[in-house]
């Protein structure tokens, strides 16, 4: 009989419910190293991660709540964007009694640290390498192109890999794939190779933008390398 292979995002879905208890924030954080080997913790310590002047507003009002303040007050708002994330995602949990559903749990981890897990459990095998706060949120030797974001994710490069490189004997990027990412808003230096953004707002580039240069790429990888 073949073996069924669990997506990542179905195994951290089966390790958290496993532990028959309230999940609590380290436990999230656990199982999301052991399953996809990034450290949410190192983020949170390193104050890698999202960029953002508040969080999304149910997230707010949650923290304010476990700081014993009128959920709609705002005069705590900079107290709880100091906060380590780490902490924000442990006060969020607590205060919502431990009992979040795996689907809300990674829409959290989302929404503090800016780790898309359901995006980046669809990508294995993709032979897309990311660098994003610090680690390695997907990597293979076999990879033929990267992006490499800053540690808040507000600016990132694109290139080839090594692999690519000397696979196709040229830094340069492909002439579609570079149009797409220029008419995103890189800029695209001839002699490196290197695709490079800016997010204008100076805040960590959008999950909706971050999702269309990702798949720009990946559909690049399907189309012109197919199975080599």
């Amino acid at each position: 009989m073949a073996t069924l292979l669990l997506s990542k995002v179905t195994a951290m879905d089966n390790y958290l419910e496993s532990l028959g208890k309230q999940v609590k924030g380290q436990d999230v954080r656990r199982a999301v190293f052991e399953t996809f080997r990034i450290d949410l913790d190192a983020i949170s310590k390193n104050k890698y991660g999202i960029k953002l002047n508040v969080y999304p507003e149910p997230i707010m009002k949650s923290v304010r709540v476990s700081l014993n303040i009128d959920p709609e007050s705002l005069d705590l708002d900079g107290k709880i964007m100091n906060m380590p994330k780490a902490e924000v995602m442990d006060r969020y949990i607590e205060v919502h009694e431990y009992s979040l559903s795996c689907t809300e749990t990674r829409l959290l981890i989302n929404q503090i640290f800016g780790v898309n897990l359901d995006g980046i459990s669809s990508l294995e095998n993709s032979r897309l390498s990311i660098f994003s706060k610090g680690q390695w949120i997907t990597h293979s030797d076999l990879d033929l192109f990267y992006i490499h974001t800053s540690n808040d994710d507000s600016s990132l490069d694109a290139g080839k890999t090594e692999l690519n490189k000397a696979k196709s004997g040229s830094a340069e990027l492909p002439e579609l794939l570079k149009q797409k990412l220029i008419n995103f808003g890189f800029t695209y230096k001839e002699e490196t190779g290197i695709a490079s953004f800016s997010y204008p707002t100076g805040e960590s580039v959008p999950d909706s933008l971050k999702g269309q240069i990702i798949n720009a790429i990946v559909t690049t990888i399907q189309a012109e390398y197919g199975e080599s």
